[in-house]
């Protein structure tokens, strides 16, 4: 095994195959239990009596303690390792899952705010742990954990309604994602416990401050907020969109599950060839361009275009949400930058995009239509291919364009 250098990062590979495991188990719960909201969010509300409002607030509470927490994550790495970090962060998943099994509407949102916090961590340190353990491969990894992310986010938006109405409720739907958490954390307590005890020295700490001197990061915050932003108001809302356009609601959780399924075929075909492309931008412009016509399709067919334009939604989110995530690991110049950027960078853009589910929901309940919603989703869309043009471009942040 490589030591770390001065900087604290590696020049070799210190990956292991249980470690590999690890990371896709991370990659499972990473977003499962999230996508498994939105199918069951008019459930919810008849269950609960949340207005549109604060049923919003389901979709948005996660993202906003992406926005908080992640800052913090870092620091708690440097601190207490990697491993370590990431074991707490999934049990923590692992009850936030649990104890929504307890009625009542503060245990469901107390429950939801630990979700958040556990991915929160999950977000910020699965980056820097490739980067630090496979530096060669992090492009080409960090594609298959998105891959990974993606098929089983869909999964779960698949299922969710089926098991309801299995006979599970909306409760036990989401509870059985508690199980994979579980398994999860085990894995990497025994990861934490054969972790070498010869740890890098702290990194020195990097800011917002630091990130608005260089342009590549803040280009990649920004895009991740933009694209954050619209992908929650869609994740949250956009089940209950198509049954208002004239679906059924099995009906509208079938189209759901499949743009999410759709959303997840660039993602695999990203993490095969992303690691050979140097430059995005292109990748950027096309899927933004098939979330707008999607929208567009949704505003101009309704129900009789429903599955096209949902099917274009998917994909397109599903590869803005990949080259995002991979971004916080393709773009670092090592660990250090990795771990950095993508906590604050997660933590601007999060604070930015946690707006979005309960805007979206305040906008529905004074219009009572959402054509409004999809149009503000259209322009933020159309911002998120600007600045994406310039986060595809070639090249790496190092620590010196942060500290310097």
């Amino acid at each position: 095994m490589r030591r770390a250098n001065r900087t604290g990062g590696r020049t070799g590979s210190v990956g292991t195959p249980l470690l590999l495991v690890g990371i896709v188990l991370v990659a499972i719960n990473l977003r499962s239990v999230m996508t498994g909201t939105g199918p069951l969010i008019g459930e919810i509300r008849q269950d609960t009596g949340l207005g549109a409002a604060m049923a919003g607030m389901i979709g948005t509470l996660p993202v906003l303690c992406f926005g908080i927490f992640s800052v913090f994550a870092p620091r708690l790495g440097r601190r207490f390792g990697l491993e370590e970090v990431i074991a707490f962060a999934l049990g923590t998943l692992a009850f936030g899952i649990l104890i929504r099994l307890v009625p009542g509407n503060l245990i469901l949102f107390l429950g939801t705010a630990l979700i958040g916090l556990a991915i929160a961590i999950g977000n910020v340190l699965l980056p820097a742990m490739v980067k630090r353990s496979f530096p060669r491969e992090a492009k080409r990894l960090s594609g298959l954990y998105v891959a990974v992310l993606s098929l089983m986010a869909s999964t779960a938006a698949a299922i969710a309604i089926p098991l309801s109405q299995a006979g599970l409720g909306w409760r036990g739907s989401l509870a059985v994602w508690a199980g994979p958490a579980i398994v999860a954390t085990l894995v990497w307590a025994v990861l934490a416990r054969r972790r070498p005890g010869d740890r890098p020295p702290p990194p020195p700490r990097i800011g917002v401050r630091a990130l608005l001197r260089s342009r590549l990061a803040l280009a990649v915050t920004l895009f991740m907020a933009a694209q954050s932003f619209a992908f929650y108001v869609v994740l949250t809302w956009l089940t209950e969109i198509l049954i208002d356009l004239g679906l059924g609601r099995a009906e509208a959780g079938i189209v759901f599950a499949a743009s999410q399924l759709l959303g997840a075929v660039p993602i695999i075909g990203l993490s095969l060839f992303a690691h050979r492309v140097k430059d995005d931008r292109a990748l950027m412009v096309a899927a933004a361009g098939a979330t707008i016509v999607g929208l567009l399709t949704l505003l101009g067919f309704g129900s009789s275009g429903a599955i096209v334009g949902a099917s274009l939604i998917g994909i397109g989110q599903g590869s803005s949400f990949a080259l995002g995530l991979t971004f916080f690991s393709s773009r670092s110049g090592d660990d250090v930058v990795a771990a950095e950027l993508s906590g604050t960078g997660q933590s601007v853009a999060y604070l930015i995009a946690a707006s979005g589910p309960v805007l979206a929901g305040l906008i529905h309940g004074l219009t009572g239509g959402w054509e409004p919603v999809l149009a503000g989703v259209m322009v933020v869309v159309v911002i998120q291919m600007t600045i994406g043009i310039e986060a595809g471009r070639p090249g790496t942040v190092s620590q010196e364009d942060l500290t310097g």
